[in-house]
């Protein structure tokens, strides 16, 4: 049987409400945005947007598949993250390491997680204007960002240099869809200056 978009919608409202009804509640409102916050939010959809299409040749959806694999963990795993707004560190990178900053710039999605693998392992995860570092090895890497969707792409990293990467947002049909990006140096250093350093734990 085909769902119409319109029963979706209205379900999502029912089972959002109804447990506050039903608990003699109402729903807490959402905070009217500022000026300077929606003006943020419309650079940030400026920002943000990206393509979404499939690689057109049979040769690049083989190479997207090979680099999902290397890339992306087969295990998932849920994890509560959070936010500190108490530091702001920018570290070097360490002795025979690159490091690299993965950021999320964008306030969209604010409490959607994109997590974040690195050669099938889970690294970290980011929402809102959130970011947090690696240390990696020289080489060839391969990262996996998921959110509602699942980005990869693979960096090849030199020993004491710094690599800036963007998990791209824009609003999907139940959450957030992601895209992941190299940036400048440039654009990676305005970025980490409008985010806070992500934490997180791995849910039991």
């Amino acid at each position: 049987m085909k769902v119409q978009p319109c029963r979706v919608v209205a379900a999502v409202f029912v089972l959002g409400v109804l447990p506050w009804v039903a608990a003699g509640q109402q729903p807490t409102p959402t905070p009217a945005a500022s000026p300077q916050e929606e003006a943020e939010d419309e650079a940030d959809e400026k920002d943000q947007d990206f393509d979404e299409k499939e690689p057109v040749s049979q040769t690049d959806k083989q190479k997207q598949e090979a680099i999902k694999k290397k890339a992306c963990p087969v295990v998932d795993v849920k994890f509560k993250a959070d936010t500190d707004k108490t530091r702001h560190p920018l570290p070097d990178p360490k002795e025979g390491h690159a490091l690299v900053y993965v950021i999320r710039s964008s306030r969209m999605g604010s409490k959607v997680q994109t997590k974040l693998g690195v050669d099938g392992a889970w690294v970290g995860v980011n929402r809102a204007r959130n970011y947090f570092t690696l240390d990696l090895p020289p080489g060839e890497h391969y990262f996996c960002s998921k959110a509602e969707n699942t980005s990869v792409m693979e960096l090849s990293v030199e020993a004491g240099r710094t690599y800036y990467v963007e998990q791209k947002i824009k609003m999907g049909f139940l959450k957030a869809r992601n895209k992941l990006e190299p940036i400048t140096e440039a654009q990676g250093k305005e970025k980490l200056a409008k985010a806070h350093p992500s934490t997180w734990e791995a849910k039991k």
